[in-house]
């Protein structure tokens, strides 16, 4: 019995050796004969969480799909930089080139460039408008519908307060084609509920911001629908401060467009009903999938691939503070 216990452990711990052998020969060979094409990420993505999450969905999809990336970003938002940036990636000459069409006139003629250079493009983010035949020459995007993240923020303040009275998008990024899109879908939409709306710039700067909002509910008290573009502090944070300090988080109906620690907290107590996602995760790990198929075999998917409007409220909210805090995917 001894000996033919002995003789069972033997077999198991050489099957298992074999096995681990196994699996580390499938991972190192899993590459091989795979072209390790360059993926350029030119984009106008600057040092917050959200274009974090983005960068860890380029890394891991890189991996999975064997190829190398070259990652960019600003400090803060520019389109001037965002283009020169664009510039030194086509002199790089990258297999495939990523890119936001967030200015889509200021960045044509770049973009235009890529093409003549054989440079194929892919959009995320920030989508061109225009239609198809139209639009800056990239060869599909990925990323939410802009205009209807807008209305279905609306549609959130709606199924609460169904007559609202006055609802304001502040705008951190002025000029932004993307934002401007949805801060339009979400005050067309409660103009048509009978709302004024109204759509304030209001920059970067924090203690502006705070300052800007703190002003304008004291000129508008009526006010008692605010959607923010950014959920953290070039918006969503700072009108949070600034509504608890003047008694105002539980009286308007605030949501935000995409996701953070303090939205979700917000929506857990109460002060925010709704957030608007995009998955931001999948705007970073999607590309690579697709250069992969396209570099290899010259196909793609025949349409846009439109992430969002998702919605984050009490439903699944425990969902998605796991999948925010825990597995780190957006």
């Amino acid at each position: 019995m001894v000996n033919s216990l002995k003789t069972s452990v033997l077999i198991a711990g050489t099957a298992l050796v074999g096995c681990l052998a196994a699996t580390t020969t499938q991972a190192a060979d899993r590459c091989d004969g795979k072209k390790p094409y360059l993926i350029y990420y030119a984009t106008h993505a600057i040092a917050e969480p959200v274009w974090a999450t983005v960068k860890r969905g380029a890394e891991q999809g890189a991996d999975d799909n064997c190829l190398q990336i070259k990652w960019t970003q600003d400090d803060k938002f520019s389109i001037e930089t965002t283009i020169n940036r664009m510039e030194t990636a086509i002199t790089e000459k990258p297999d495939l080139l990523v890119i936001t069409a967030t200015d889509p006139t200021a960045m044509r003629p770049t973009i235009e460039k890529a093409r003549e250079a054989g440079i194929p493009m892919i959009a995320i983010n920030s989508l061109d408008p225009a239609p198809k035949s139209e639009r800056v020459p990239y060869l599909i995007g990925i990323g939410a519908d802009l205009y209807q993240s807008g209305v279905a923020a609306a549609e959130q303040v709606l199924k609460v307060n169904p007559t609202p009275k006055r609802g304001i998008v502040p705008n951190h990024v002025p000029g932004h084609a993307g934002l401007e899109q949805m801060a339009k879908g979400f005050t067309d939409t409660l103009a048509k509920a009978g709302a004024k709306t109204e759509v304030i710039a209001i920059g970067t700067d924090v203690s502006q911001i705070s300052a800007s909002l703190s002003n304008y509910f004291l000129a508008n008290p009526d006010t008692d629908a605010v959607f923010c573009m950014n959920a953290g502090p070039f918006c969503f944070e700072t009108l949070l401060d600034v509504e608890r300090r003047e008694n105002l988080s539980k009286s308007i109906t605030n949501v935000t467009f995409d996701v953070s620690p303090a939205l979700l907290e917000a929506i857990g107590n109460g002060e925010a009903i709704a957030g608007v996602d995009q998955l931001m995760y999948l705007q970073g790990y999607l590309p690579t999938v697709i250069a992969r198929t396209y570099l290899d075999y010259g196909m793609l998917p025949d349409a846009d691939i439109i992430t969002g409007p998702a919605i984050i409220d009490k439903s699944n909210l425990e969902k998605v503070r796991f999948r925010l805090m825990e597995a780190g995917l957006n």
